[in-house]
């Protein structure tokens, strides 16, 4: 499960939206949304800061996605 999170999680970076990385993992927004949360409740930190919309990676985000920087 862990691994599915960290794939959609990278999906909806990429992407730049939870409605365009669920479309294209095949599954509704909301489960996308929800496997996001759990991977942050998981990791003990959050990945992403929501702003109604839209989304911004916040530090542990990007170092969970950039590990390299």
């Amino acid at each position: 499960m862990l691994l599915r999170q960290i794939r959609y999680y990278q999906k909806v970076v990429e992407c730049g939206s939870f409605t365009i990385a669920a479309d294209e993992c095949h599954i509704s927004q909301s489960a996308i949304s929800q496997q996001i949360k759990a991977l942050e409740e998981e990791l003990g930190y959050p990945l992403l800061e929501r702003k109604n919309r839209a989304f911004e990676l916040t530090p542990a985000g990007r170092f969970f996605y950039y590990p390299n920087l």
